[in-house]
């Protein structure tokens, strides 16, 4: 349920401030009947700065995400189109949402803003007077119903004779696709190779020169990948490929790579989590996790090509609300792929259309047979990112892990499967610096599919209800029971990673207890002194009440002693 949003003006305080022109209260008050000073009790106070000066605002924890973003447009006077980032004193990202932390003007929340673009309001304006113009000529013609009429059935039939077209041109289209492949097939049995040709008049990311410490790095579990820009990303993608020879085992060209990395980021929306930077974290944690085992030395070239592509495949099109919610809320995906991991068929099913197409196919230089391999092999990956199959693939490992057989593809399928699921949920192995940023950014998504399945009667997982979770709740279970396990298993194969992914996993683990901890004690503090507070105002009313029955007291000792004197002077 939405609060209701209202600016009072306390002019007392504003000319008593030493900037009363920049300092601004805001208080946001509930449906549900609360008065004033409930709300004043109750409500969250936080400092933000912007442009240089310190702004206060204050609401109350049951508003919404957008009521805060409301106040902080209100701070900074921008259009309600704007775009706000909020950073904390020690420069991460954190979510505007009531769950903020409360700061103090030493310490105050920064308050980025970017403006739309002034083009974009033109385009607006241009658009509506475009709709201004067509309705006029509704008008104009609202009385001509008749040649209206006809009009319509001359249309209609136009659009038949296009239909027919169209089914012809379908036709020939197959007739052309036939054609194609039976030409290639005839090519393939005479042996002949041509390499895949690629227009270089298409705009691509820079070219960057990676320095031999940016190499080294990039194979580290400990890489942050915050300081990097997308475009960035995608050249450190591209090396991962060179890096590993799979542009060699594929024949890969390199203009090609370059427009498939971009195809690619196109496909991944701009979620808090499920995002490009997701993408290319779990991609950079397989290319350090192969070099930390020294897989390029144990796996074929193109079993390490199935796995990079598939990290970078893995969550293609997310649309920021999991499987559960799909399936409850019946969405188009979860028809499609009849409630069976909807979203990760998605992901195979958007992978595959970007290499349908010549332009951005990577494996366009590879035969059939090797093709048919390695699209099972993806789609078998991506398949396992689904976190409803995670005790199934983890037990399948187990069973294989203490006789492990390089030789045998069933063993080898297990291991990239808990090698992917290592991977796509490995944001506490890195430091804390990197990793807490991603928990807030999940905490966000999660919070937003919550607020969605409240607004519409859908059930809601407790850990991502935004008025039960806190960091070290959403963490703690996760870590001890998920993460932990899966990657005891993985070094049980692996020994050599214990010390720089199991072992940050378990310091994490305690670095959240200690801070549940710190939380319980806060609340049983603010508890005791809610209690102390209350026993002491009983007592002070106690103490007015008796005060007051001892006047009365006092009042008719005196009444009494008059009326004894009175009846004296009359005897």
């Amino acid at each position: 349920m939405r609060s209701n949003c209202h600016v009072p003006t306390d002019r007392n305080k504003l000319a008593s401030s030493p900037n009363p022109a920049r300092r601004l209260l805001i208080h946001i008050q509930g449906k549900m009947g609360r008065s004033h000073s409930s709300s004043a009790q109750k409500r969250k106070k936080l400092y933000i700065s912007y442009n240089d000066s310190i702004e206060t605002i204050a609401f109350s924890p049951c508003c919404t995400s957008n009521d805060v973003r409301e106040l902080l447009i209100a701070v900074c006077c921008a259009p309600h189109n704007s775009s706000l980032k909020l950073v904390d004193n020690q420069g991460h990202l954190v979510p505007i949402s009531p769950t903020l932390e409360c700061n103090t003007p030493e310490k105050p929340y920064e308050l980025l803003v970017t403006t739309a673009r002034r083009d974009s309001i033109m385009e607006i304006k241009k658009l509506v007077a475009n709709m201004g113009q067509i309705f006029e000529r509704i008008v104009e013609c609202n009385g001509n119903h008749e040649d209206l009429i006809k009009k319509i059935e001359y249309l209609e039939s136009q659009l038949q004779v296009e239909g027919f077209q169209a089914i012809e041109l379908e036709k020939c289209k197959n007739d052309l696709m036939k054609l194609k492949c039976k030409i290639s097939d005839e090519l393939v049995q005479v042996h002949v190779t041509t390499p895949s040709s690629a227009k270089r008049d298409v705009p691509l990311y820079p070219k960057y020169i990676l320095s031999g410490e940016t190499i080294a790095y990039l194979k580290q579990p400990t890489f942050d990948m915050w300081n990097w820009e997308p475009n960035e990303m995608l050249a450190l993608l591209e090396h991962m490929y060179t890096d590993l020879n799979l542009t060699t085992e594929f024949k890969i060209n390199v203009i090609v790579l370059k427009k498939w990395l971009k195809a690619v980021q196109k496909k991944y929306r701009n979620n808090p989590f499920h995002n490009f930077r997701h993408c290319f974290c779990v991609a950079q944690m397989m290319y350090g996790m192969v070099h930390s085992c020294n897989l390029q030395n144990k796996l074929s070239r193109k079993d390490l090509g199935i796995l990079l592509t598939a990290c970078i495949c893995h969550d293609l099109d997310h649309p920021g609300f999991n499987n559960t919610y799909q399936i409850n809320a019946r969405t188009e995906l979860a028809v499609r792929y009849n409630d069976i991991s909807p979203l990760e068929n998605h992901h195979c099913a958007v992978c595959f259309e970007i290499l349908a197409d010549p332009e951005t196919n990577i494996f366009a230089n590879v035969d059939k047979e090797e093709f048919k391999e390695i699209r099972q092999g993806i789609i078998d990956l991506i398949l396992a990112t689904d976190m409803a199959r995670h005790g199934e693939i983890v037990q399948h490992f187990k069973s294989v892990a203490k006789n492990f057989k390089w030789d045998d593809p069933t063993h080898i399928k297990q291991l990239q499967a808990i090698m992917i699921k290592c991977c796509d949920i490995s944001n506490e192995v890195r430091p804390f610096n990197v990793a807490e940023p991603w928990l807030e950014c999940l905490l966000e998504e999660y919070f937003t599919q919550s607020d969605r399945e409240k607004c519409e009667g859908l059930p809601v997982a407790s850990f991502m209800d935004r008025n039960k979770v806190t960091k070290p709740t959403a963490q703690i279970g996760f870590i001890k029971y998920v993460l932990i396990p899966l990657y005891e298993t993985l070094c049980e194969l692996f020994p050599e990673i214990e010390s720089t992914m199991l072992q940050p996993l378990k310091d994490a683990y305690v670095y959240y207890e200690s801070k549940k901890l710190e939380d319980d004690l806060a609340k049983d503090d603010h508890n005791r002194n809610k209690t102390c507070q209350a026993l002491l105002d009983e007592k002070h009313e106690l103490e007015r009440r008796l005060a007051g029955a001892e006047k009365t007291i006092s009042n008719l000792a005196v009444v009494v002693t008059n009326s004894d004197n009175t009846s004296t002077k009359i005897q």
